[in-house]
């Protein structure tokens, strides 16, 4: 639950006397997570076996000074960057894991370090496995097309944000071939009105005087994947830079990932109108997908953009592949209160045990 923690929890802050607080900002906002075609459906009766959700996930996310608190449901994140700490606490279990921001950065390193390692192994292991090169292109496009909303009472701009990465494999001895096209497209609703980026800015001015660098803890939750490869760490951090250039806060996002088939353009309307049919899009005869003759995200990207061009046809065979919306991420805040957050917000709740960190398993 922890990837998923972005708020905080209220309730021990009403027994805090007023005294004990500080001035800061507690937007309440809610998330939805879609995984479409059987991804999704396997997803969804893995969520009520397991008795959780994936859809309208409540969070409430807590600033004052230089400390943050976000939390959704049974987990929570406590940013102090003075201190150079960060409290993930577990509210299932009662637990809580402190570490500095430079622990938290050696267990991303060593878990880099460590996934390399292994599929170093794994390739020594099948001497038939893929070898060559690949290269991943990337490209970032922002586009303002002028309409706005009110959004939590406040007025918002929309503003896209499209991260395209292509992907082209040239295995050992053969001629290169673009394997296909994975896209992250943001459909944001920015404002410059919201009381929240005053509180924010003060927390990113302390926490990038500590750490050096921007709070984006999206990119630190993926960093061990990005150090992988640097050509895609090198696309989100381009697209961080150009969004950082557009005024104002996210009030409503939705993400989507969506995979091209190679040749194929990626077309911005169908990925917007059509990723809710994509749930309803099933292949006629079930078929399993072939092997793949590249490894690791290569193969990845290959096999389930062929996979999804394929779901996503019609019954018509001889209607050419589509793109295929993979899943899709939605954050919409509801409400945002000015005012006094207790200092107990920031601290594990009483009597919650302590769980050691270990480096590599933060």
């Amino acid at each position: 639950m922890y990837g998923r923690a972005r708020a905080l929890s209220v309730i021990a802050a009403l027994a805090v006397p007023a005294a004990l607080s500080a001035q800061g900002v507690i937007v309440q906002s809610t998330s939805d997570v879609k995984l479409y075609g059987a991804l999704g459906t396997m997803a969804n009766i893995a969520a009520k076996f397991g008795g959780g959700s994936m859809k309208n996930i409540p969070s409430t996310t807590s600033i004052s000074g230089h400390k943050m608190r976000v939390e959704t449901g049974e987990a929570a994140s406590i940013f102090d960057a003075d201190a150079g700490r960060i409290t993930q606490v577990n509210m299932k279990e009662k637990t809580f894991t402190s570490m500095t921001f430079e622990e938290m950065a050696a267990g991303m390193q060593q878990a880099a370090t460590s996934a390399k390692a292994n599929a170093k192994a794994e390739q020594a292991k099948d001497p038939n496995a893929p070898k060559g090169d690949v290269d991943v292109k990337y490209s970032v496009a922002v586009d303002r097309p002028g309409q706005r909303e009110k959004i939590a009472g406040y007025d918002a701009e929309r503003v896209f944000l499209t991260i395209t990465l292509d992907v082209e494999a040239k295995p050992e001895g053969e001629k290169a071939e673009q394997v296909g096209t994975m896209v992250f497209l943001l459909d944001q609703w920015r404002s410059k009105d919201a009381p929240q980026i005053a509180a924010l800015e003060e927390f990113q001015r302390a926490y990038a005087k500590r750490v050096g660098q921007a709070f984006r803890p999206q990119m630190q939750s993926m960093d061990a994947v990005f150090k992988s490869n640097p050509q895609i760490k090198g696309g989100f951090e381009a697209a961080a830079i150009e969004l950082a250039k557009v005024p104002g806060v996210s009030l409503r996002s939705v993400t989507y990932v969506t995979l091209v088939p190679a040749g194929m353009k990626f077309d911005r309307q169908l990925a917007l109108g059509e990723a809710a049919a994509v749930a309803k899009a099933e292949p006629e005869k079930k078929e399993e997908p072939k092997k793949s003759r590249f490894g690791g995200l290569v193969g990845a990207v290959k096999s389930a953009a062929e996979q999804a061009g394929k779901s996503q046809s019609s019954s018509d065979k001889k209607e050419e592949p589509k793109q295929a919306t993979l899943m899709s991420v939605t954050d919409e805040v509801k409400s945002i209160e000015r005012g006094s957050v207790p200092a107990d917000a920031f601290a594990p709740p009483a009597g919650f045990r302590e769980v050691k960190f270990r480096m590599g398993n933060p």
